[in-house]
């Protein structure tokens, strides 16, 4: 990944869902920018990950906390408060990619974890940090979205729908935010070679059909060149953290739009 060019300094960001994947390059942009960071992941075992190489320069702290336990983002959040002070910025980013094949008969608790996960799970981080941000009277929320929930993504329906749910919580929220000083966005990072996107070691083996169909199709994409490196991945993401797009607030934002042409547009400053 190229060096960012943003500058963090001074931040105090959270991610969840750090421990691999698009999480894990988030927080190394991050931290190369100068924000420090509270990491979040599913469990314990996976926490030597999330801070893997992340030891010199600002401060990182870690926590094992699930997104569907609104307890252990409650600590998570308080242990930040403790180490750096509180959040500034929480980057919304654990999901899980739901069950696949048309959508009845999908098994129902497979398809309701990931609406628990992925629309729950984000809501729940924000009951987490809002109080604090609330107080300070400043903050920024960001949830990792998708092009599925924007338009549609057929025998991939939960996932889908859950970012569709995603990206109306953020319209909602937003405006519901907005005395507080707070701005929140989602943001659709395209598809990456990483976490949700990245290639199966043995592609095309599962015994799911329709898995092997989504494995297929996806390497379909990769191969036209549809695919975002990381770097062009989170460089928007980053701006967003530092407070670039913030009369965009509200908005669903992707990797590929241009922030300084979408804010002069607005007309606000």
């Amino acid at each position: 990944m190229s060096p960012p060019t943003t500058d963090l300094t001074g931040l105090r960001v959270m991610v969840t869902g750090a421990a691999g994947g698009l999480g894990r390059a988030i927080a190394e942009a991050v931290h190369t920018a100068g924000g420090q960071l509270m990491l979040t992941t599913h469990d314990t075992d996976s926490l030597p990950r999330a801070a893997a190489g992340l030891d010199r320069g600002p401060e990182v702290v870690t926590a094992a906390a699930d997104v569907t336990v609104d307890a252990e983002l409650t600590e998570a959040v308080e242990l930040a408060t403790e180490r750096l002070g509180g959040i500034d910025v929480l980057v919304n980013n654990a999901g899980v990619p739901g069950p696949v094949g048309p959508a009845w008969e999908n098994d129902p608790a497979a398809w309701a974890h990931t609406m628990e996960v992925n629309l729950g799970g984000a809501l729940a981080a924000c009951r987490a940090v809002l109080p604090g941000m609330i107080e300070r009277g400043r903050g920024r929320v960001v949830t990792i979205s998708s092009n599925a929930g924007h338009t549609r993504w057929p025998h991939v329906s939960a996932y889908s729908v859950s970012k569709a749910a995603v990206n109306k919580l953020t319209e909602n929220m937003a405006i519901e935010l907005l005395p507080h000083g707070i701005t929140m966005f989602s943001y659709h990072p395209g598809f990456v070679d990483v976490g949700l996107g990245a290639a199966e070691a043995v592609p095309g083996q599962s015994d799911d059909p329709w898995r092997r169909r989504i494995d297929s199709w996806l390497d379909a994409q990769r191969q036209d060149g549809k695919f975002t490196p990381v770097a062009e991945a989170v460089a928007n993401l980053l701006r967003l953290i530092a407070g670039e797009g913030d009369v965009l607030t509200g908005r669903y934002l992707t990797h590929a739009d241009d922030l300084a042409a979408l804010v002069a547009a607005s007309g606000r400053t």
